[in-house]
């Protein structure tokens, strides 16, 4: 089974590769005007900052990689007995853009496999 260092490696090779196409070809688009009040207002409704591992919906709040914390909360592996989802499973899933099994958060960044 690939390392999570392995698994963000392979992500991110076709994504640093995607925005410099971006980049390429429309670096130089303008994409918004702000203004003071909205700088000073939350940024709210403008374009100011690429960040695709979250967005902030005025309605649901916060989603990670797309899912609202709710979801999160039942979807992300749980230490045994516990109720809230384990941080690494948070950090997995913000890494690599997939939902985590066990078996990867039990991994963990800072921990090594045991050799065969």
């Amino acid at each position: 089974m690939p390392t999570l260092k392995e698994k963000f490696a392979a992500k991110m090779v076709p994504m640093r590769e995607k925005v410099q196409g971006i980049l390429k070809q429309s670096g130089e688009m303008k994409i918004s005007d702000v203004s003071i009040a909205q700088a000073y207002g939350g940024m709210r409704s403008v374009k100011c900052m690429v960040w695709e591992t979250s967005a902030l919906d005025p309605i649901e709040g916060i989603r990670f990689r797309g899912f609202t914390i709710p979801e999160l909360r039942t979807k992300l592996p749980k230490a045994p007995g516990g109720e809230e989802p384990l941080p690494e499973g948070i950090f997995y899933l913000l890494l690599t853009g997939d939902l985590p099994t066990e078996d990867d958060v039990k991994e963990g960044p800072g921990r090594r496999r045991a050799s065969s």
